[in-house]
């Protein structure tokens, strides 16, 4: 018990230190791109502004200084939970992150539940039958997926789906116009329209939420499909799937009980990282379906030259990303003995 404890202690402390590294890599980059994109002064005081008046500016909002002197204050006071304010809103940047960020979970959350409940089944599927038709049509639907912008898929639904058919309603948001936002609880707005029993609140935030959640999971379910399809085909194709066949046992028990269940590490990466790659891909969606998340203020801050906002957006996503792949190594390391083993 003792050696179990302090090879998972030794495990997590080196997870720790690499999530560690990689943040500070990712705040590094994001504040170098960003100090390369302009000179927000000229945005604030607009360009016929008097030289002086420029040169107050730089100064007191400290741009003035070397890159390496901007740099390092930065950090510290991002160590201290401070992501500086925008110099567009005048609002500090870890307000904004908080309030929008609810909207871009709720979209990742519906993402993701899509992704799992019909990539793996499908591709549990698809295994099953190498080389059906059934089979042929899951690659056929990935590849589709993955060629296809999301941005693009987007404005077809909208155009399918709200202009034509009129059956969703207009992408301005996460609720009616008349409608008002349920008691915060979760702040997610389909758990608190149900916690607070309103029905009307909750048919309309799924409305709103259905094609862009839709609309980002086909970014993420063909890799889900795929992963899970190519690690079941390599299992039954192992030499205990044989014998265990030989042996006369039921299918059911083959795939369930045993491939499925060694088919299970790859397919907890693989969502780990889909987490990570829709917590920081969904600018796209959320620009073109005018959600108001972390992408939207990512996409409104860039056009605005607003540095510190765009810098913490980055390290929030990369933040998730990192999360999401600690819980999954915790979980394949739990119930992987061969893991352990290494």
């Amino acid at each position: 018990m003792f050696s179990w404890l302090r090879e998972s202690a030794i495990f997590l402390i080196r997870r720790l230190i690499s999530i560690i590294i990689v943040l500070l890599g990712v705040c590094t980059i994001a504040f170098i791109i960003t100090r390369m994109l302009g000179n927000p002064v000229y945005l604030l005081v607009g360009q016929q502004a008097d030289q002086e008046i420029l040169d107050n500016l730089i100064h007191q909002m400290g741009l003035d200084r070397p890159l390496y002197e901007q740099y390092f204050r930065y950090l510290g006071t991002v160590l201290q939970g401070d992501f500086g304010i925008s110099r567009y809103t005048y609002r500090p940047v870890l307000d904004e992150i908080a309030f929008r960020l609810p909207a871009t979970l709720e979209l990742v959350l519906a993402a993701m539940t899509i992704t799992i409940v019909f990539a793996i089944p499908l591709g549990i599927l698809a295994a099953a039958r190498p080389g059906s038709i059934f089979d042929r049509l899951c690659a056929l639907i990935s590849q589709f997926g993955v060629s296809m912008p999301n941005f693009w898929v987007g404005l077809i639904f909208i155009y399918v789906f709200y202009f034509l058919l009129k059956i969703l309603p207009a992408p301005l948001g996460r609720l009616d116009a008349t409608l008002r936002a349920p008691a915060e609880v979760t702040r997610l707005f389909l758990i608190d329209s149900i916690i607070a029993g309103n029905f009307v609140t909750f048919k309309s935030a799924l409305s709103h939420l259905i094609l862009p959640a839709v609309t980002l999971s086909l970014s993420s379910a063909p890799s889900t499909l795929q992963i899970t399809r190519t690690a079941l085909i390599h299992i039954l194709s192992s030499d205990y799937i044989r014998t265990a066949r030989a042996y006369g046992m039921p299918n059911r028990s083959i795939y369930y009980r045993y491939a499925l269940k060694n088919a299970i590490v790859p397919i907890i990466t693989m969502l780990a990282m889909t987490f990570g790659f829709l917590m920081s891909g969904t600018v796209l969606v959320e620009t073109v379906f005018n959600w108001p998340g972390l992408g939207l203020y990512a996409v409104d801050s860039m056009h605005h030259f607003d540095y510190e906002p765009i810098v913490g957006v980055v390290f929030l996503s990369a933040l998730f990303y990192v999360l999401a792949y600690l819980v999954a190594d915790i979980i394949t390391y739990t119930i992987d003995p061969r893991i352990r083993a290494e």
